[in-house]
């Protein structure tokens, strides 16, 4: 039984306590379970139907109506609701009304952007991040397309997103717990029925916000084929196997290795354990467990879905509808004929068998870091003043000790290109096999480079992967395009063209970031 229809169990019997006021026959308990289960699947119009036709309250029923009014995003609404003498004293109640209140504080002042040919509403905290919503948009589309091809399931139309200013209002909209976040560095989170995701802008460097949110959709995609009633495992793993499907490869999308992460984790004795993962990954005690954590649901659902297939997945997900989230075991056995404890022993085993050993990484820095730190400061420091030439001084020698550093790599390549060398700059920036990690800044360069040199296929990538690292950053934003620096001769590089690119490009400029 879930804890939703214990709750409802609950306050229905509470409704029949001797003393209640007789003015009307409260309704069924099946009806408060009908909304419960409509919700959950994400069917609002279905749920709003059944409420609609309700004669009666009962605490059921009103405890539905406000969580009904969460996954619409009517925070006041919900809130108001749960402040009914019928609900006085349900604790499941008192922490569902102090969230709406939390989310009512949070979501004041927001605007709603309604992107109806697409089906997707996405309620922005802060009006700067309007720019971003055509790539929001876009990514979250094909995210669904995505879900629907690989796992059947239809997600209902508007796909809500949420767009938040930082860890508080995350906190605060969708309920998980402040140092939570914080400890794990969560970014999103997919409850109530919608996607809840910082801003870019609030991380130093951005973050690949496309991929986390096709990441949360899949959670939604999840919770709607099975009724809630996946287990921690499961939505994860198949949410981290979604992230990238929706689009086409691009660099570094195989670091980390989950196979590779999940075995030396294992043999290490530093396993998170498959069905040891607590309520979420993102209430792990330490960044480095929920990474190790990712990876092993990531290798341990390639493998079973490697072994049973798509089919026998989808099969899955029915017998959990109908068996509930405590019918995981005996779904499995039903499907795949083993249960969870059998599958991990099969798979730790494979992954035990292999003899490949971690390749040697590249030194990502030298062992003179503080010197590194100096150098590129004073790069930054004089190119933002305009004098290119004495940061390139600066920044030259530090690549010749950290060559593969991508941040090093643009901060030259960036004065360079201020310079108007154009050619010293492509030389400074490198290519792909000169980098050792993504950036966003980086890869913004590089496209500007391929181009002026005339591969446009080549420079839309680079494009690409920097807006998914760092949309709001000026470099990523204005594709390359570099502005003029107090002290300096150059008139500003060209905008982009293209309208949706144009905005963003003149939203990033009225950001400045450190």
């Amino acid at each position: 039984m879930s804890r939703w229809h214990a709750l409802l169990i609950a306050l229905v019997a509470l409704s029949l306590l001797p003393g209640r006021s007789a003015r009307a026959v409260a309704p069924p308990p099946a009806l408060a379970e009908r909304v419960a289960a409509a919700v959950t699947e994400l069917d609002l119009e279905g749920a709003r139907r059944l409420l609609e036709k309700a004669e009666a309250d009962s605490p059921g029923l009103s405890f539905e109506r406000a969580r009904f009014a969460l996954y619409l995003g009517d925070c006041d609404g919900a809130s108001a609701v749960l402040s009914s003498p019928l609900l006085a004293g349900a604790p499941q109640a008192a922490a569902l009304a102090e969230l709406a209140r939390a989310c009512a504080r949070a979501t004041a002042g927001a605007t709603l952007v309604e992107r109806r040919a697409e089906g997707i509403s996405i309620r922005l905290q802060d009006e700067r991040d309007r720019a971003l919503v055509p790539f929001v948009v876009d990514v979250a589309a094909r995210a669904r397309d995505a879900v629907r091809r690989d796992l059947g399931v239809e997600l209902p139309r508007p796909l809500r997103i949420d767009l938040v200013r930082d860890l508080f209002s995350l906190s605060a909209v969708s309920g998980l717990p402040l140092t939570a976040a914080e400890t794990t560095g969560t970014v999103a989170v997919a409850r109530w029925g919608r996607v809840t995701m910082i801003s870019p802008r609030a991380t130093a460097l951005g973050y690949p916000w496309e991929d986390t949110l096709a990441h949360e959709i899949t959670h939604l995609a999840l919770s709607r084929a099975t009724r809630d009633a996946a287990p921690l495992w499961l939505q994860e793993g198949i949410a981290k196997r979604e992230e990238t499907r929706w689009r086409g490869p691009r660099p570094f999308d195989d670091e980390p290795n989950h196979d590779r992460v999940a075995r030396e984790a294992l043999r290490a004795g530093r396993s998170v354990g498959i069905d040891q993962l607590g309520q979420s990954i993102a209430m792990l005690p330490t960044p480095d467990a929920a990474s190790t954590a990712f990876s092993e649901v990531a290798s341990f659902i390639g493998y079973w879905i490697g072994e049973n297939g798509d089919a026998a997945l989808r099969m899955l997900f029915a017998d959990l509808r109908g068996l509930g989230a405590d019918g995981a075991d005996q779904a499995l056995r039903s499907v795949s004929g083993y249960d969870l404890a059998a599958w991990v022993r099969l798979w730790q085993k494979k992954l035990l068998k292999s003899s490949e050993r971690p390749p040697e990484r590249r030194l990502r820095s030298s062992r003179e870091p503080k010197e590194l730190l100096r150098r590129a400061r004073l790069g930054d420091l004089t190119a933002a003043r305009g004098h290119f030439a004495a940061a390139l001084v600066e920044l030259e020698p530090a690549l010749t000790r950290a060559s593969s550093e991508p941040a090093l790599r643009w901060r030259a390549g960036r004065a360079a290109l201020a310079g108007r060398e154009a050619a010293r700059a492509s030389r400074l920036i490198g290519g792909l096999g000169d980098i050792s990690a993504a950036h966003g800044g980086w890869f913004a360069l590089h496209g500007r480079l391929r181009r002026e040199a005339g591969d446009p296929a080549a420079a839309e990538a680079s494009f690409a992967m920097a807006r998914s690292l760092d949309p709001l950053s000026e470099d990523v934003a204005c594709e390359g395009m570099l502005r003029a620096r107090a002290g300096a001769s150059a008139p500003d590089d060209p905008l982009p063209a293209d309208r949706s690119r144009r905005d963003l490009c003149e939203a990033a400029r009225a950001l400045p970031r450190d």
